[in-house]
Order: structure tokens, then sequence, then C-alpha cells
């Protein structure tokens, strides 16, 4: 019960007083479109990604995220477009957020070496939160336990409120054949998204820049396949939140192994294999911060199809962004 009330509390004051935090993925290249919308169509050909995320499971009331996403390029636009839906429940489905963002990209050939992917985004997004299911102190009795309905809060009027919001973000990649590093701003318009009205709380802005490099430490043969090294860092800011995340991957034949430090967070292992056009990807979070005594870790799958581009003639061939794919 007091596990139950101490969620029950923390949502309330996510809704009150401070502005939330973005859905944070491990598998950060697995869920590209999350990451920047400039990566709408690098995989060229038609791609479809299933995301999945239980944060901390051992705590009741988790965070559980659920994402699809589509994109392609399209040399007639000389761009790519794209679309993703995400769903995030928390604490027993009490709090619950819903979204869908439409982008487009466009690709700008620098040199002979070098390219510019610059993106944009637009989304519709839904928060909602049923007050009848939480738990409020004044309804814990010592004796008798939790008796519903007899809190002395000022409750909104409806069992369930909203606040729905329009939102934009944008971002740019710059990339090689060995090197790519871009940022994305998401949130640019900070809409409202304070469920108690006539309360005003902005969507904070969340900035982030990631930058990676590939190095092929055993060059591969006929019989026997290469191995690659990618070094990664990604930062992530909102509001008073900073994310350090840095890592690398290491890529042989099919199989790709990833190690990954969020600094005062948790280690993150993941292992993803590759076959045809079907990738796979399993994760897990260590918790290392103070939290790890009640949130032991955290699950992360995807699952992704990467077909090929079927255009005969493209009027404008577009080179793939060599960064990793989990």
């Amino acid at each position: 019960m007091q596990k139950k009330l101490l969620i029950a509390l923390i949502i309330l004051l996510c809704v009150g007083q401070t502005k939330a935090q973005d859905v944070g993925y491990s598998q950060f290249y697995a869920n590209p479109l999350y990451l920047n919308p400039a990566f709408a169509g690098s995989g060229v050909g038609p791609r479809y990604i299933l995301n999945y995320r239980n944060q901390w499971p051992s705590l009741p009331g988790n965070f559980v995220t659920y994402a699809a996403s589509y994109d392609q390029y399209f040399s007639a636009i000389n761009g790519g477009l794209g679309i993703q839906v995400l769903s995030d429940q928390i604490g027993d489905q009490n709090f619950q957020h819903n979204q869908v963002a439409i982008m487009y990209s466009n690709n700008l050939a620098l040199n002979r070496k070098w390219a510019l992917k610059t993106g944009f985004q637009y989304m519709f997004a839904q928060r909602s939160l049923n007050w009848q299911n939480l738990i409020f102190p004044d309804e814990i009795d010592a004796r008798l336990g939790v008796q519903r309905g007899t809190t002395a809060e000022n409750l909104p009027g409806q069992n369930v409120t909203n606040a729905n919001m329009h939102d934009f973000s944008a971002g740019a990649i710059l990339f090689s054949e060995q090197f790519y590093g871009g940022f994305a701003v998401h949130h640019l318009t900070q809409p409202n998204q304070s469920l108690i009205p006539p309360g005003v709380v902005p969507w904070n802005l969340r900035t982030t820049i990631h930058a990676g490099a590939n190095f092929e430490v055993v060059r591969g043969t006929r019989n026997r396949p290469g191995t690659t090294l990618s070094p990664n860092i990604i930062t992530m800011f909102q509001g008073p939140a900073t994310q350090v995340n840095v890592g690398t991957y290491i890529t042989r034949g099919p199989v790709v192994g990833g190690v990954w430090y969020r600094f005062g967070d948790a280690f993150i292992l993941s292992l993803g294999l590759q076959q045809g056009v079907f990738r796979m990807g399993y994760s897990y979070d260590i918790t290392t911060s103070r939290a790890r005594a009640a949130a032991l870790g955290s699950h992360e799958i995807s699952f992704a199809v990467q077909l090929e581009s079927k255009e005969r003639n493209p009027r404008r061939k577009m080179v793939k962004i060599k960064c990793p794919t989990f």
C-alpha cells in the first residue's frame, strides 16, 4: 500500500507542479524517428519498426511504452516521409500519453563525401489522468486501510481529464561514409500539458545531440564476415534534466552487441540480430542509481523490417546513413 501511495503522489506532483519529461529509450537507433525527425527515409526503402519498453517492472505501476513507425525515401521530393504512433502508460493506466507524429526530411549533397539531412515534424498528443483510481493521503486509515471517496482534495469535476497538444520539432544530420552526427529540438512551441484547467504547464524543449562513427577493425572475406566497431555519444537536455549516454556497438556478420552507460543511471546491454530484411533487438538496463534497491532494471525490445526501394529510375539517388540500428 505504501508503494502504491508513493506512485500516486509522484504522478500528482508531475501533473500539478513539475514539467513532465519525455520517454527515454535505450535502443536509440532502433527508434530513429523518435530520436531525430531527420532520420525519416534514412533507410531509403520502406521501413517498419515496432518498439516496446517496460521500465522498472519490479515496481507496481511501472512505465510501459509502445511505438510503431513507418518511413521511406521518395526521390520525387528528394526526401523522406514518416509516421509514428506512440502510447505510454503509467501506473496501471491511471496516467496515459498517446501521440501521432508525421515528419518530412530533405537531403542535400554538400560534396562527394558529405551530405546533410534536415527534418521537420508535426505531432498531435493527448495526455489523460483517471482521478478516481488515485489514492490520496487522507483516504488511508491506520485501522481500516484505504477508504476511497473520502478525500477532501479539490478534484476536477470529471473523472478523467485530458490535455490535447499540437507540437512541432526539427532536426538535422550531417554524415559521410564513416562519420555521422546531428541534433534535434522537440516541442518548439512548448504546448500546454496541464491536466488541471486553467493551469499552464509548458512542455519543455527536448534538445538532442548525437554523434558516432564506424571503424572496420577486421576486414571481411568471402568465408568470414568482418567486424565493425561503432562508438557513439548521445546527450539530451530537457528542462532541469540532462542525460549523457556513451557506448559502442560491435557488429560481426548478422550479430550486433552493444554496451552503453547512462551517466548516473544505468548500464545498458543490448543484443541484436540482422537477417535479410528482418532485424530484432533486445536490451536490458542495469540500474546503478540509488533507485536500484526497488527498480532493478528495464527491458526493451525492437523489431524492424527494412525493404529495398522499388523505384526503377529514381530522379535522385539517396545514400544511406551508415549508423547503428539498435
